[in-house]
């Protein structure tokens, strides 16, 4: 494979990466969205549960219950906290690359490469990685968020199970 054909395939493979990064922070940012509509409905639960006048055992479950909700919707805040993703340059930053090289390869044509596909390639090839790598970090931070508002969300979701069970039996 010639160069530039390599440069094509790998172009191809990290638009569709940096396109996955971008989508996956709005897929992070709807489930997280789902978690907070649960952490309300049990603040519900826990509030009702809480008036209804509980033993002691009850009353530390729900302690633990609001404590976990606390902390669950803190993350879940952190975790839709709006964030910059970065993504393709626009198409005047490329045209002043390209202003920018021809005008350096006129000055000094031994020393400069002219602009062709390849060059244009492999820049926008570059900006595509870096867009890759920013984006990957921001996902699995939030990602990370996310999974301990779950977490924060089963173990309230487990005291309120535990609390309405006790109030049966």
């Amino acid at each position: 494979m010639a160069s530039n054909e390599v440069l094509n395939a790998m172009e191809a493979l990290t638009y569709e990466r940096d396109r996955q990064e971008f989508a996956l922070g709005d897929t992070l940012d709807i489930k997280t969205g789902l978690i907070l509509a649960a952490l309300t409905f049990l603040a519900i639960q826990s509030s009702d549960l809480i008036h209804a006048g509980l033993g002691f055992y009850q009353r530390l479950a729900q302690y633990i219950s609001v404590a976990s909700l606390i902390i669950g919707g803190a993350l879940a805040a952190a975790e839709l906290y709006p964030r910059d993703y970065d993504r393709e340059a626009p198409p005047s930053k490329y045209q002043a690359w390209i202003a920018d090289a021809e005008e350096r390869h006129r000055q000094h044509p031994s020393d400069a490469d002219p602009v062709n596909a390849e060059a244009f390639t492999s820049a926008r090839l570059t900006s595509a990685l870096q867009s890759v790598q920013t984006n990957l970090a921001i996902n699995k931070k939030k990602s990370q968020l996310m999974i301990c508002a779950f977490f924060c969300t089963m173990a309230a979701f487990a005291a309120n199970v535990l609390t309405l069970l006790s109030r049966l039996f």
